[in-house]
């Protein structure tokens, strides 16, 4: 029997996955931030400060691997790629501790008799924390500038995730109150607790709702900004998407601005220009039973719900995200 897969692309395949976990692990550590912060990460230090030395050294050998960081006997410096993985690592704690648990039990999911009810799991807090530094870097300074030119008193967010979208809305601008809306408990209370720390409290209401069917209420009467980031797809298949945005409408009579961003489907089949994050995102949505739209089926679900197009703007990253400002189609602001 063959051994050509102990080396080679069969075998990187192998370690690129530990990589991915070992990346993970070190940003949530703090061990990133430290090796970007000084350039060196001490063995002494991690195991000073309530790590296991022999984990941390072993996570940072994984990453050597890959050229992340090079190891020494006593400690770690940055590597040739660390620039780039830390500008990722994003990415990687959103799949592995995010979304980890999932992917593992990918073959349950797969069959149909077993997808009823809450047939998976993801660490939402996780894919907030993951979410929000994805959008950092391209996402949410394309936001910033967009909020400056845009006229509003009172911003809600749906799919609020770690809630620092609502609270830079809010603080940019005195006077103005925001409402952040999410479905993930978990994401909610951590929300919140970022709200109370900033001493928010008094201009920022951090509510669980499920976007997709949210009732009129009080606390949403006077909103006339909604912004929606990586969270549009949850409202397919079609029919869902129209029902849901029309209902946007009636939760939202004051609203003149809606912000919808997400990354729609791509459309070609996979090679060696895939971009990072389109496998991950629409694998992890296959899992889910969540539709992936193309740009194309967003056109035709704004038409059909009472929405017109007003601007238009695309990412690099995430690849295939794009940022919709739509307002309501009768006209009226």
């Amino acid at each position: 029997m063959s051994t050509t897969f102990t080396r080679g692309p069969v075998a990187d395949i192998f370690s690129s996955y530990l990589v991915a976990v070992s990346l993970s692990a070190a940003s949530e550590l703090g061990i990133l931030d430290g090796l970007r912060e000084q350039g060196s990460y001490s063995f002494d230090a991690a195991e000073a400060g309530g790590l296991d030395r022999t984990v941390v050294r072993q996570l940072l050998a994984t990453l050597s691997w890959a050229e992340i960081v090079e190891v020494a006997d006593d400690k770690a410096v940055v590597g040739p790629r660390f620039d780039e993985a830390y500008a990722a690592r994003g990415y990687f704690y959103w799949m592995v501790r995010g979304c980890g648990e999932l992917f593992s039990v990918a073959p349950g999911v797969a069959r149909t008799d077993d997808r009823v009810g809450d047939f998976y799991t993801r660490d939402m807090r996780a894919v907030a924390v993951g979410s929000r530094l994805i959008g950092d870097t391209h996402v949410e300074p394309h936001f910033t500038k967009l909020l400056a030119e845009l006229d509003y008193k009172v911003i809600c967010d749906l799919g609020c995730g770690s809630g620092q979208r609502v609270m830079a809305a809010a603080t940019a601008r005195p006077g103005v109150r925001g409402v952040g809306v999410d479905i993930a408990p978990a994401a909610v209370e951590l929300a919140a607790e970022s709200v109370a720390e900033a001493g928010l409290a008094d201009r920022i209401s951090i509510v669980t709702g499920d976007v997709r069917n949210l009732a009129p209420r009080e606390l949403f009467a006077d909103v006339d900004l909604i912004t929606c980031v990586f969270l549009g797809h949850d409202f397919w298949p079609k029919a869902t998407c129209v029902a849901g945005l029309r209902q946007l409408r009636a939760a939202f009579p004051a609203a003149r601005r809606l912000l919808l961003c997400d990354v729609v489907r791509s459309e070609r089949v996979p090679g060696p220009e895939t971009q990072i994050f389109t496998l991950g995102f629409e694998l992890i949505h296959a899992l889910m039973g969540v539709y992936i739209p193309t740009r194309q089926e967003w056109y035709e679900a704004f038409a059909e719900s009472g929405w017109e197009i007003v601007g238009e703007s695309h990412f690099a990253a995430p690849p295939g995200g794009v940022l919709f400002e739509l307002r309501p189609a009768d006209g009226q602001e």
